[in-house]
């Protein structure tokens, strides 16, 4: 009877956890405003004059992006904290460093319990973030007529950066093993909807996807923080949708929305891979 009544407490606690609501608290990091915002799969810092995210953990605590430092630290060595961030959206125009944790470019307020709305102080873009359980969704509202973007994944794929121990798959195929050096002018582009990150020796992936296909190139890379590139002691992957070459940003208009977030999964094999795209098609069509 005891050992029932035990097996019904962690049953009804594991059902509590399962529905925990998403919370959002305003915190600080690198002395910034962040929103920081809970939900079952994922904690994310929101950098409120940045407009975007500076750090996201995973539910063991490793962080995939960990932005710090400054954003216009010298190249390469920004690799190992200052370039860092999702979505790093805005390039080369007065507005750049709209969408980049570190820079003071925007206004971010809450709207409700799950949406972040950022406007740029120009008042030439905005976007919203809105976040569920097991993903978070960012759409595109107004975009400047006169510059193109593009969203950026630049952070550290599991915690740490060891390219040699990292992976990463796209719609097209995976995984890969692929070690591009951009400091070596090394980089793969393609034409990607969707793509996803791991470490081998980590069951979890963290994934990007883009809900609407275009005919734009795609970047994949890494960037060391020394002339080593891949071998040095710190850096960054480097993922853009609608990065040319010669970091050259290709979106334009408000018709694009992206979707970040975790699957719980190591990816080794052919059948791995297309159960991670069942999950990623699942997240559209629901």
């Amino acid at each position: 009877m005891k050992g029932t009544n035990f097996l019904a407490i962690i049953t009804a606690y594991m059902l509590f956890l399962s529905f925990k609501p998403i919370s959002v608290i305003t915190d600080s990091y690198e002395d910034r405003p962040h929103f920081v915002i809970e939900t079952r799969s994922a904690i994310y810092y929101y950098d409120k004059s940045g407009g975007g995210f500076s750090r996201i953990f995973d539910v063991d605590g490793n962080d995939w992006v960990n932005f710090n430092g400054d954003p216009k630290a010298t190249y390469p060595s920004g690799a190992s904290g200052g370039f860092r961030g999702i979505p790093n959206l805005v390039f080369g125009s007065e507005d750049g460093g709209a969408g980049h944790p570190g820079f003071n470019k925007c206004i971010s307020k809450l709207e409700g319990d799950n949406i972040i709305r950022t406007t740029s102080k120009s008042g030439k873009w905005e976007w919203t973030w809105t976040f569920y359980d097991n993903y978070a969704a960012l759409t595109v509202i107004k975009a400047d007529l006169d510059h193109k973007y593009w969203f950026l994944y630049e952070g550290l794929v599991a915690g740490s950066f060891n390219p040699g121990n990292k992976y990463w798959g796209t719609n097209l195929g995976g995984p890969y093993n692929a070690t591009p050096s951009l400091n070596h002018g090394e980089y793969i582009l393609g034409n990607w909807n969707w793509a996803y990150f791991g470490d081998f020796e980590y069951n979890r992936i963290l994934f990007v996807a883009q809900d609407k296909n275009d005919d734009l190139t795609d970047h994949f890379s890494y960037m060391g923080d020394s002339s080593d590139g891949v071998n040095s002691s710190d850096g960054m992957v480097v993922f853009g949708f609608g990065r040319d070459k010669g970091a050259k940003p290709l979106l334009t208009g408000t018709t694009n929305s992206f979707n970040i977030g975790f699957i719980d999964k190591k990816v080794v094999t052919a059948t791995d891979h297309e159960e991670v795209k069942a999950h990623i098609f699942n997240i559209f069509n629901k």
